[in-house]
């Protein structure tokens, strides 16, 4: 048997030419086994010279890469998700360095480099406030350097931002003389926006691609952060589009022919994800919900929904 291996090993058949991609990938597949041939290819490809045939079995580890890894790098076992893990899970909570200058803003030169900002947060520090922070729309607060969010995590309406090298941002209280605002300037290490777009216990009407009512919902949790993919600013006001995921309770309505509309005693659990649509008129301090667009159910289809004031 050895000598066989040995044969096997060191045949003409592994030659460089042979040894490429996509004859590994289909070797060390999970649904074949690794013959000893197998694991000289690997050898061939990753280290500079062939071992011979005794260091398998006793020498394994001395055996290096190239980059310096041992052989065991290449079988490398990598942990599992679990269930409703997801890279994005991940991504959600890395912690990234921005650059923020204060002369693309027209202020004075004064660079800042923020560190531990979430990819859906803006950051405030210094002179720069980010362009997408506008008054009128709901925001989640704290400081770069602390997990905790002012007013124990609500998000609060931003009513106005200050003039001046150390702007002024003013939130939406309980009462006139609240002391819901703070300077721009006031953290040396800066604070982090998050926008806010949809409620626990928002209630819906839902709507199918004709424009019908087909059923109602309430939020019952909201999954991960509500994250800004655009903003466009016009003549009338400014509209700002949020990515949701959002676990609902449904409820479908039965229609009769003769227009009548009954509930359905069965009612559906949900957790979807869509486009939540801001509007903030000119002429108003406050952003409104228009809808929730791009939402699929399994027992309609694509639809919308349209909060149920």
């Amino acid at each position: 048997m050895e000598l066989f291996l040995k044969d096997y090993i060191t045949s003409s058949s592994f030659d460089d030419d042979d040894v490429n991609k996509g004859i590994l990938e289909r070797r060390i597949s999970p649904y074949v086994t690794l013959r000893p041939g197998d694991l000289s290819a690997l050898l061939k490809l990753y280290t500079d010279v062939q071992p011979p045939l005794a260091k398998f079995g006793h020498n394994h580890n001395h055996v290096k890469k190239q980059h310096g890894c041992g052989i065991e790098t290449l079988f490398e076992k990598k942990p599992l998700l679990s269930a409703g893990d997801s890279d994005d899970d991940k991504s959600d909570d890395e912690l990234l360095d921005v650059v923020c200058n204060g002369a693309h803003q027209g202020h004075v030169p004064a660079q800042y480099v923020v560190r531990g900002i979430k990819r859906h947060e803006f950051p405030v520090i210094g002179v720069y406030i980010h362009e997408k922070i506008c008054p009128g729309f709901q925001y989640r607060v704290r400081r770069v350097t602390s997990k905790n969010f002012f007013w124990n995590g609500q998000a609060k309406t931003l009513l106005s931002i200050g003039t001046g090298y150390g702007a002024r941002l003013t939130f939406s209280g309980e009462t006139l003389n609240d002391d819901n605002f703070f300077w721009s300037d006031s953290e040396p290490d800066g604070f982090a926006f998050s926008i806010h777009a949809v409620d626990a216990d928002q209630k819906f009407l839902i709507q199918d691609v004709s424009g019908k009512v087909v059923g109602e919902g309430i939020v019952e949790r909201i999954h991960g952060p509500q994250q800004e993919t655009n903003m466009i600013t016009g003549k009338n006001g400014v509209t700002k589009h949020v990515d949701v995921t959002l676990t609902c309770c449904i409820t479908y309505y039965k229609q009769h022919h003769y227009g009548l509309k009954e509930m359905m005693v069965h009612e559906s659990q949900e957790t979807v994800t869509g486009e939540a649509i801001l509007f903030k008129p000119r002429s108003s301090r406050k952003a409104n919900l228009l809808a929730i667009e791009g939402v699929f159910l399994p027992r309609i289809g694509d639809c919308k929904f349209v909060p149920d004031c």
